[in-house]
């Protein structure tokens, strides 16, 4: 019998939030007679036997169940350990910093602790340490508006803890859009995308080529995560890209055809070699 392939993924307007080029992914493997099946953990939480899972929902309950898949066999796209890391915003830039890749100037922030002496400067950006969908980030005129009261807004309603914390960055760039970098094992798609709190669900998209910085660096951010489906978002700064953010197992929107069959090659990987 085919592997059995399970998608994890959110629920949105009721319904699983299965994006078209991942619903590709899954025609595709279900073409060549493996069992596909679409998972809301939090709908679902009793785990079947499953051979491989695509992790693609950073919920609580979603990692605790994939950790528990991991142990009993199942091999996990991304590992349960670094979708939980990757998931941690304030990890990722300790982890990117500690590895000499460029993150921005970062401070934390506990609203329940006392009270913090503003950094200098011009431009800063509040953002939930544990946040997805780009829900709860708000940009400031300086710091001192940030820290002060609604600096911070709540992070997207959804299944993750959201203990308050967090996270203060100077804001690289001015107004451009957004560098959103795909990876999917050796593939790196790449587009321009303007932000805002509902652009991750928006499929259209400037394809652009990085240049070898920008490529390096992002291939450097997967292998210092642990991951190898993942997206990072980049802003130039005065000496280059920096890394803002961090996604494992991204939506690829924008690159449908290509990107399915790139997501096709490293689940086989995954899967140990199985002929299509």
């Amino acid at each position: 019998m085919s592997p059995r392939v399970e998608l994890w993924v959110e629920q949105r307007d009721g319904v699983p939030a299965v994006n078209p080029v991942v619903r590709l992914l899954l025609d595709d493997l279900a073409a060549d007679g493996h069992p596909v099946r679409v998972r809301v953990p939090e709908r679902e939480p009793d785990l079947d036997p499953v051979d491989v899972v695509l992790l693609k929902t950073p919920t609580t309950l979603a990692l605790a169940l994939a950790a528990t898949a991991e142990a009993g066999g199942a091999r996990v796209a991304n590992p349960a350990p670094a979708s939980r890391a990757a998931g941690d915003k304030a990890f990722v830039v300790a982890r990117l910093a500690a590895a000499g890749l460029p993150v921005p100037e970062s401070h934390l922030r506990d609203p329940a602790g006392p009270p913090a002496a503003p950094p200098a400067g011009p431009g800063w950006v509040t953002k939930p340490v544990l946040g997805w969908h780009g829900g709860g980030v708000l940009v400031h005129a300086d710091a001192a508006a940030a820290l002060g009261p609604g600096g911070c807004a709540p992070a997207v309603p959804g299944a993750l803890v959201d203990d308050g914390t967090r996270l203060l960055q100077r804001r690289v760039g001015g107004g451009e859009p957004d560098v959103k970098a795909y990876v999917a094992g050796e593939h790196v798609f790449a587009a321009e995308k303007a932000f805002d709190p509902s652009s991750f669900a928006r499929d259209e998209v400037r394809a652009v080529e990085l240049d070898a910085a920008a490529d390096a660096v992002v291939r450097s951010a997967g292998e210092v995560l642990g991951l190898r489906l993942y997206g990072v978002d980049l802003r130039r700064g005065d000496a280059g890209p920096v890394v803002v953010d961090v996604n494992p197992f991204p939506g690829y929107r924008g690159f449908p055809a290509a990107a399915a069959a790139a997501l096709r090659a490293e689940v086989d990987r995954v899967l140990g070699g199985v002929p299509r």
